[in-house]
């Protein structure tokens, strides 16, 4: 992925090789990073609120981090289908439809925002999007198994709670690293 980074960067013309090697790697990219989110929301699930949802994993911290420095289809891919199969196999299998959309969108969202150019500011940004999208989505996908209005309000600071969580482990550790995996990715440091 370097070379055919450093190729576009002196100026030359990218060949059909160099495409399938960029969608070649960036499927591999989003293999890799479902199978880590998947693991790191199953590392650790702390359910705080006693409503259904409210629960605090590690998953976002890869989520963000993909979708920082690979982009908004790696960031969906593995957001989306990582927590998904996460919720069918520990139990939240009637989340994992809901998940699957909301959770893609979050790390397309994040990806997008940011652009590979991971700033405190466009860091802060991003997190702010996606709890937007998280709170808004689940609130609305739990007032239709509850029929309430009331009852999925009680998971929204739980909801709140596992964004930030995510993103102060995330934040600090993408701009920890931004340099060198600028250097990795063949492009220049953004800091």
């Amino acid at each position: 992925m370097q070379t055919v980074k450093k190729s576009f960067a002196a100026g030359q013309k990218q060949t059909g090789d160099d495409t399938r090697k960029e969608q070649v790697a960036e499927i591999a990219l989003a293999g890799v990073f479902t199978a880590i989110v998947f693991v790191f929301t199953m590392l650790i699930q702390v359910q705080i609120i006693p409503a259904k949802g409210g629960m605090v994993h590690l998953g976002n911290v890869p989520l963000f981090f993909a979708a920082a420095f690979f982009g908004r289809k790696v960031g969906a891919v593995c957001g989306g289908l990582g927590m998904a199969l996460c919720d069918l196999v520990t139990g939240w299998t009637i989340y994992a439809p809901l998940t699957f959309v909301v959770v893609g969108l979050m790390g397309f969202v994040f990806g997008w925002i940011v652009k590979k150019k991971p700033t405190i500011l466009n860091l802060l940004f991003a997190t702010a999007a996606v709890l937007a999208i998280k709170v808004a989505g689940y609130y609305i996908y739990e007032i239709f198994l509850t029929g309430s209005f009331y009852t999925p309000a009680l998971s929204i600071p739980g909801n709140v709670i596992q964004i930030i969580t995510g993103a102060v482990i995330a934040l600090p550790l993408i701009l920890a690293t931004r340099i060198v995996m600028n250097q990795i990715q063949g492009g220049k440091s953004h800091v």
